[in-house]
């Protein structure tokens, strides 16, 4: 699931267009023109709207829907793990606010349920907009390699499930993804 910045946070519409600051040359005032922009005026603006909706007028920053797209998030589920290794899988729940780990290797198992605050829930929601995790690609594969590492990850939205997973290749973020369960869990990831 990649964020869809053109989106309308207010509407749902798609019928948007970006907001073009600055002085325009003509190219830019016939797309404007042809309702493929929006001028924003020659005055670049520090921190203004960079889209605008055409079907209700809404203009907002691309901050805004990574809020909405973070907010719509109600849990999340995670693995990783390998045949020699162990598998570690670990379930967030951000509306009832508990995490429930476990951990399995060979035929032991081992399983810790923790309740947080939802100011901890909060903390981790802004770390999962730092590392980007909405707009990770969906597969992550190293080919030609049979065995080793694999991962996965669901995330659980208000509308659906989105998953992404790996087999022996990560995305930059992962160890920081890592160290986050481990931090809200109080228990070892990865």
């Amino acid at each position: 699931m990649a964020v869809n910045y053109i989106k309308c946070p207010k509407c749902g519409s798609k019928n948007s267009v970006k907001i073009v600051y600055g002085m325009p040359r003509f190219k830019l005032f016939q797309e404007a023109e042809a309702g493929k922009v929006k001028l924003g005026g020659c005055c670049i603006i520090e921190g203004g709207p960079e889209y605008h909706c055409k079907d209700c007028n809404n203009e907002w920053k691309r901050e805004q829907v990574l809020d909405v797209a973070y907010g719509q998030i109600r849990g999340l589920k995670a693995s990783v793990g390998g045949y020699f290794g162990g598998y570690y899988h670990v379930t967030i729940d951000f509306t009832n606010l508990k995490t429930m780990w476990l951990f399995k290797e060979g035929g032991s198992e081992e399983t810790s349920t923790r309740s947080i605050r939802n100011k901890t829930a909060q903390e981790f929601m802004k770390c999962l907009k730092e590392i980007d995790l909405l707009n990770w690609k969906a597969r992550y594969i190293e080919p030609g390699v049979c065995d080793g590492t694999q991962w996965s990850i669901e995330i659980i939205t208000s509308r659906r499930t989105v998953k992404k997973y790996g087999n022996n290749k990560f995305p930059e973020e992962w160890k920081q993804f890592c160290k986050m369960i481990k931090k809200i869990t109080r228990k070892e990831f990865g």
